[in-house]
């Protein structure tokens, strides 16, 4: 419940003892909780006159605005990774946002999806077909195919750091044959190394399937 300025002013010059009454009754003469009452008195003890008015409300960290130099960043970063054939979505731009200046304060990652749709550059999930409509076409034998591919992830630690993760996937079994993460960037090296480790616990596929990622420039011999 608000409390008026007047009903403050006369909590804080209320005495019981000059005014010969209780706290209880004079709270319920003017119709506040002793709670209210006991706050505003602490209030006015600490603080002096002050302590009569109340506190601001407005937040203590207030709500960040972007101007249009952000906006501009934000279309550049995605166009940039766009051209790069990298994910563009709003959280691919908030990390790359925050790898290259290195801040975190910076627009959040709902902030960079509005500012993507005022500017019209949403790209809208184009409708999907019904999963009974698909058909898997599969090896039919372990070993005669295998799919390896990277991720990135983000650890949730102050610096948000950065990892890369290779999955090796056996196409006729969907068995995982080897998944090592690396705190470094996609790359042959440490491609081959999971492929390596994964032939020693599995064999020595036919064939190995990738994609055009920056795995894929190493030459592998069995």
């Amino acid at each position: 419940m608000s409390i008026s300025l007047s009903l403050r002013k006369r909590i804080a010059s209320f005495d019981p003892v000059r005014d010969g009454k209780t706290v209880r009754q004079f709270c319920r003469e003017v119709g506040c909780s002793r709670q209210t009452y006991y706050n505003i008195k602490k209030r006015v003890k600490e603080r002096g006159e002050a302590g009569i008015i109340t506190d601001s409300t407005a937040p203590h960290t207030p709500h960040t605005t972007f101007d249009d130099d952000d906006h501009r960043l934000i279309l550049e970063t995605r166009e940039r990774l766009k051209k790069f054939g990298s994910d563009y979505g709003p959280w691919s731009i908030y990390y790359a946002l925050v790898d290259e200046n290195n801040r975190l304060d910076g627009p959040s990652r709902s902030t960079i999806a509005r500012v993507l749709s005022v500017h019209g550059v949403t790209e809208e999930n184009a409708r999907k077909r019904p999963r009974s409509s698909l058909k898997r076409f599969a090896r039919g034998a372990a070993n005669e195919l295998w799919q390896i591919d990277a991720m990135i992830y983000r650890l949730f630690d102050l610096h948000h750091t950065q990892i890369t993760i290779y999955q090796v996937i056996d196409d006729a079994t969907r068995l995982d044959v080897g998944t090592q993460a690396f705190a470094t960037h996609e790359n042959g090296t440490d491609a081959r190394t999971v492929l390596d480790q994964a032939m020693k616990n599995y064999g020595v596929p036919q064939e190995i399937l990738s994609d055009n990622g920056e795995l894929t420039p190493f030459v592998w011999t069995p």
